[in-house]
């Protein structure tokens, strides 16, 4: 499954990922205008659990408070990011891309 992680390091970052799968993902500094090493899981989690995510993400990085947008709050990544503990939330493809055409609908009608 493919998906944003957001506020990796201050990015929003397209990732590869399997539900309860460990997995590494390394963005150099050429194609991420730094260096971010990704550690850790995302895990499937409740409604309740996913805002309370994602509200400490934009209280840290108030920046990202376009990410309460967000519809389907299935996703939490916990792990590692540079070596700092984190919980970010994470956006599938497929839910970002609905999001989206849900909005283009909404203009047409």
């Amino acid at each position: 499954m493919k998906g944003f992680i957001y506020n990796a390091e201050g990015l929003s970052l397209p990732i590869e990922f399997a539900p309860g799968i460990p997995f590494k993902f390394e963005c150099d500094e050429n194609e991420c205008g730094k260096r971010v090493v990704i550690e850790g899981v995302v895990v499937e989690v409740d409604s309740d659990e996913f805002t309370r995510v994602l509200e400490e993400t934009v209280r840290e990085s108030p920046d990202f408070k376009k990410i309460r947008e967000i519809t389907a709050r299935r996703y939490v990544f916990r792990g590692k990011v540079n070596g700092r503990d984190v919980e970010l939330p994470v956006e599938s493809f497929e839910d970002f891309a609905r999001r989206f055409l849900d909005e283009v609908l909404v203009l047409k009608g």
